[in-house]
Protein backbone atom coordinates (compact mmCIF):
# COMPACT_ATOMS: atom_id res chain seq x y z
CA UNK A 1 0.00 0.00 0.00
CA UNK A 2 1.45 3.34 -1.10
CA UNK A 3 1.68 5.94 1.66
CA UNK A 4 1.03 9.42 0.25
CA UNK A 5 1.70 12.70 2.06
CA UNK A 6 -0.08 15.53 0.26
CA UNK A 7 1.28 18.95 1.28
CA UNK A 8 -0.95 21.86 0.26
CA UNK A 9 1.25 24.97 0.17
CA UNK A 10 -1.38 27.45 -1.01
CA UNK A 11 -1.91 30.47 1.28
CA UNK A 12 -5.64 29.96 0.62
CA UNK A 13 -5.65 26.33 1.78
CA UNK A 14 -9.03 24.72 1.24
CA UNK A 15 -10.35 27.87 -0.49
CA UNK A 16 -7.84 27.86 -3.36
CA UNK A 17 -7.73 26.33 -6.82
CA UNK A 18 -5.02 23.94 -5.60
CA UNK A 19 -7.55 22.24 -3.35
CA UNK A 20 -9.80 21.42 -6.31
CA UNK A 21 -6.93 19.42 -7.81
CA UNK A 22 -6.10 17.95 -4.42
CA UNK A 23 -9.56 16.51 -3.85
CA UNK A 24 -9.68 14.84 -7.25
CA UNK A 25 -6.14 13.45 -6.94
CA UNK A 26 -6.78 11.96 -3.51
CA UNK A 27 -10.06 10.41 -4.67
CA UNK A 28 -8.13 8.56 -7.36
CA UNK A 29 -5.32 7.56 -5.02
CA UNK A 30 -7.80 6.29 -2.45
CA UNK A 31 -9.55 4.23 -5.13
CA UNK A 32 -6.19 2.55 -5.79
CA UNK A 33 -5.89 1.68 -2.10
CA UNK A 34 -3.30 4.30 -1.06
CA UNK A 35 -2.91 5.39 2.54
CA UNK A 36 -3.35 9.16 2.65
CA UNK A 37 -2.26 12.05 4.85
CA UNK A 38 -3.10 15.70 4.09
CA UNK A 39 -1.27 18.77 5.39
CA UNK A 40 -2.28 22.41 4.87
CA UNK A 41 0.70 24.68 5.42
CA UNK A 42 -1.51 27.75 5.92
CA UNK A 43 -2.63 26.09 9.16
CA UNK A 44 0.92 25.35 10.35
CA UNK A 45 3.47 27.43 12.23
CA UNK A 46 6.69 26.96 10.26
CA UNK A 47 9.42 29.54 10.70
CA UNK A 48 12.20 30.19 8.16
CA UNK A 49 15.44 28.23 8.37
CA UNK A 50 18.12 30.09 10.37
CA UNK A 51 21.02 28.57 8.45
CA UNK A 52 22.70 27.63 11.74
CA UNK A 53 23.38 23.97 10.80
CA UNK A 54 22.54 22.88 14.34
CA UNK A 55 20.53 20.02 12.84
CA UNK A 56 23.80 18.71 11.38
CA UNK A 57 26.18 19.35 14.31
CA UNK A 58 24.57 20.09 17.70
CA UNK A 59 21.33 18.11 17.39
CA UNK A 60 21.81 15.77 14.39
CA UNK A 61 18.55 15.19 12.56
CA UNK A 62 16.59 17.63 14.72
CA UNK A 63 15.96 21.32 14.15
CA UNK A 64 16.44 23.68 17.09
CA UNK A 65 13.37 25.70 16.05
CA UNK A 66 10.35 24.58 18.03
CA UNK A 67 7.40 24.69 15.66
CA UNK A 68 5.21 22.44 13.52
CA UNK A 69 7.97 21.36 11.12
CA UNK A 70 9.10 18.58 13.47
CA UNK A 71 5.71 16.91 13.05
CA UNK A 72 5.92 17.29 9.26
CA UNK A 73 9.39 15.72 9.14
CA UNK A 74 7.95 12.62 10.79
CA UNK A 75 5.17 12.52 8.22
CA UNK A 76 7.73 12.83 5.41
CA UNK A 77 9.64 9.85 6.76
CA UNK A 78 6.38 7.90 6.96
CA UNK A 79 5.49 8.54 3.31
CA UNK A 80 6.46 6.72 0.14
CA UNK A 81 5.29 9.57 -2.08
CA UNK A 82 5.56 13.25 -1.16
CA UNK A 83 3.14 15.40 -3.13
CA UNK A 84 4.01 19.08 -3.06
CA UNK A 85 1.07 21.21 -4.20
CA UNK A 86 1.67 24.90 -4.79
CA UNK A 87 0.12 27.57 -6.95
CA UNK A 88 2.63 29.26 -9.23
CA UNK A 89 3.97 32.48 -7.67
CA UNK A 90 6.42 34.52 -9.76
CA UNK A 91 7.46 31.46 -11.79
CA UNK A 92 8.05 29.36 -8.67
CA UNK A 93 6.57 27.98 -5.47
CA UNK A 94 4.88 29.95 -2.72
CA UNK A 95 6.83 31.34 0.23
CA UNK A 96 5.11 28.82 2.49
CA UNK A 97 6.22 26.00 0.23
CA UNK A 98 9.83 27.16 0.03
CA UNK A 99 10.03 27.52 3.81
CA UNK A 100 8.75 23.96 4.24
CA UNK A 101 11.29 22.64 1.72
CA UNK A 102 14.18 24.57 3.27
CA UNK A 103 13.33 23.09 6.66
CA UNK A 104 13.77 19.54 5.33
CA UNK A 105 17.53 19.95 5.79
CA UNK A 106 17.62 17.81 8.99
CA UNK A 107 16.88 14.80 6.77
CA UNK A 108 20.33 15.22 5.17
CA UNK A 109 23.85 14.79 6.51
CA UNK A 110 26.58 17.42 6.16
CA UNK A 111 29.15 15.34 4.28
CA UNK A 112 29.42 15.33 0.50
CA UNK A 113 29.02 12.36 -1.78
CA UNK A 114 29.39 12.32 -5.54
CA UNK A 115 26.23 11.35 -7.35
CA UNK A 116 25.89 11.69 -11.11
CA UNK A 117 29.11 13.71 -11.05
CA UNK A 118 27.66 16.28 -8.61
CA UNK A 119 28.22 16.96 -4.92
CA UNK A 120 25.22 15.93 -2.84
CA UNK A 121 24.45 15.41 0.83
CA UNK A 122 23.73 11.79 1.81
CA UNK A 123 20.42 10.99 3.43
CA UNK A 124 20.32 10.68 7.19
CA UNK A 125 17.50 8.12 7.12
CA UNK A 126 17.15 5.08 4.92
CA UNK A 127 14.03 6.18 3.03
CA UNK A 128 13.42 5.87 -0.68
CA UNK A 129 11.16 8.74 -1.62
CA UNK A 130 9.14 9.53 -4.68
CA UNK A 131 8.12 13.10 -5.38
CA UNK A 132 5.16 14.55 -7.28
CA UNK A 133 4.48 18.21 -8.11
CA UNK A 134 0.95 19.62 -8.29
CA UNK A 135 0.56 23.21 -9.44
CA UNK A 136 -1.86 25.61 -11.05
CA UNK A 137 -1.48 29.13 -12.37
CA UNK A 138 -3.49 32.00 -13.76
CA UNK A 139 -1.50 32.27 -16.98
CA UNK A 140 -2.81 30.40 -19.99
CA UNK A 141 0.31 28.66 -21.32
CA UNK A 142 1.66 25.45 -19.82
CA UNK A 143 5.31 26.48 -20.24
CA UNK A 144 4.90 28.97 -17.40
CA UNK A 145 5.55 25.99 -15.11
CA UNK A 146 8.94 25.15 -16.68
CA UNK A 147 11.08 26.85 -14.02
CA UNK A 148 9.12 25.27 -11.17
CA UNK A 149 9.30 21.80 -12.73
CA UNK A 150 13.06 22.14 -13.20
CA UNK A 151 13.45 23.33 -9.60
CA UNK A 152 11.56 20.31 -8.28
CA UNK A 153 13.52 17.90 -10.45
CA UNK A 154 16.75 19.33 -9.04
CA UNK A 155 15.34 19.04 -5.52
CA UNK A 156 14.86 15.34 -6.14
CA UNK A 157 18.58 15.00 -6.82
CA UNK A 158 19.34 16.63 -3.47
CA UNK A 159 16.87 14.40 -1.64
CA UNK A 160 17.91 11.26 -3.54
CA UNK A 161 14.29 10.95 -4.57
CA UNK A 162 12.62 9.81 -7.76
CA UNK A 163 10.66 12.45 -9.66
CA UNK A 164 7.29 10.77 -10.26
CA UNK A 165 5.87 13.47 -12.52
CA UNK A 166 3.61 16.48 -12.25
CA UNK A 167 0.01 17.64 -12.40
CA UNK A 168 -0.01 21.10 -13.96
CA UNK A 169 -3.16 23.13 -14.52
CA UNK A 170 -2.69 26.31 -16.62
CA UNK A 171 -5.50 28.90 -16.67
CA UNK A 172 -6.55 27.37 -13.38
CA UNK A 173 -9.14 30.00 -12.37
CA UNK A 174 -11.64 28.59 -14.88
CA UNK A 175 -11.84 25.46 -12.70
CA UNK A 176 -14.23 27.31 -10.40
CA UNK A 177 -16.79 27.87 -13.17
CA UNK A 178 -18.25 24.39 -13.38
CA UNK A 179 -21.71 25.91 -13.89
CA UNK A 180 -20.55 27.43 -17.19
CA UNK A 181 -17.96 24.90 -18.36
CA UNK A 182 -19.24 21.74 -16.75
CA UNK A 183 -18.30 19.18 -19.39
CA UNK A 184 -14.83 20.61 -20.03
CA UNK A 185 -13.99 20.89 -16.35
CA UNK A 186 -15.36 17.42 -15.65
CA UNK A 187 -12.81 16.03 -18.13
CA UNK A 188 -9.97 17.72 -16.25
CA UNK A 189 -11.22 16.53 -12.86
CA UNK A 190 -11.48 13.00 -14.18
CA UNK A 191 -7.94 13.26 -15.59
CA UNK A 192 -6.61 14.40 -12.18
CA UNK A 193 -8.53 11.59 -10.50
CA UNK A 194 -7.02 9.13 -12.96
CA UNK A 195 -3.55 10.54 -12.28
CA UNK A 196 -4.00 9.95 -8.57
CA UNK A 197 -4.99 6.37 -9.21
CA UNK A 198 -2.13 5.80 -11.65
CA UNK A 199 0.62 7.12 -9.43
CA UNK A 200 -0.70 5.17 -6.43
CA UNK A 201 -0.55 1.97 -8.46
CA UNK A 202 2.63 2.42 -10.52
CA UNK A 203 4.60 5.03 -8.58
CA UNK A 204 4.83 7.48 -11.47
CA UNK A 205 2.77 9.31 -14.07
CA UNK A 206 2.77 8.63 -17.78
CA UNK A 207 3.14 11.44 -20.32
CA UNK A 208 -0.45 10.82 -21.41
CA UNK A 209 -1.72 11.29 -17.86
CA UNK A 210 0.24 14.52 -17.37
CA UNK A 211 -0.90 15.93 -20.72
CA UNK A 212 -4.56 15.13 -20.04
CA UNK A 213 -4.52 17.20 -16.85
CA UNK A 214 -3.06 20.22 -18.65
CA UNK A 215 -5.38 20.14 -21.69
CA UNK A 216 -6.85 23.52 -22.74
CA UNK A 217 -10.35 24.22 -21.42
CA UNK A 218 -11.25 27.34 -23.43
CA UNK A 219 -9.51 29.29 -26.23
CA UNK A 220 -6.80 31.69 -25.07
CA UNK A 221 -8.52 34.75 -26.54
CA UNK A 222 -11.72 33.99 -24.62
CA UNK A 223 -9.74 33.43 -21.42
CA UNK A 224 -7.86 36.72 -21.70
CA UNK A 225 -11.11 38.57 -22.35
CA UNK A 226 -12.80 36.94 -19.38
CA UNK A 227 -9.90 37.67 -17.02
CA UNK A 228 -9.79 41.34 -18.03
CA UNK A 229 -13.55 41.72 -17.60
CA UNK A 230 -13.32 40.19 -14.13
CA UNK A 231 -10.62 42.57 -12.94
CA UNK A 232 -12.39 45.60 -14.41
CA UNK A 233 -15.50 44.61 -12.48
CA UNK A 234 -13.53 44.17 -9.26
CA UNK A 235 -11.89 47.57 -9.65
CA UNK A 236 -15.27 49.16 -10.39
CA UNK A 237 -16.67 47.69 -7.16
CA UNK A 238 -13.80 49.20 -5.22
CA UNK A 239 -14.31 52.62 -6.80
CA UNK A 240 -18.00 52.55 -5.88
CA UNK A 241 -17.16 51.70 -2.27
CA UNK A 242 -14.75 54.62 -2.02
Amino acid sequence: MTKILFVNASPLGRNGMTHILQKAFLEGAQKAGAQLEEVFLNKKDIKPCRGCFSCWIKTPGKCVIKDDQAELLEKCLWSDLLVLATPLYVDGMTAQCKTFVDRLIPLAQPEFVLEKDHCRHPQRFDRKWKFLLVSNCGFYEKDNFDALVFHCQRMCLNFHAEYAGHILRPHGPVMQYADMLGAEIAKIIEAVRGAGEEVAKSGKLSEDAMNAVSAPIIPRSAYIEGVNVYWKQELAKLQKQS
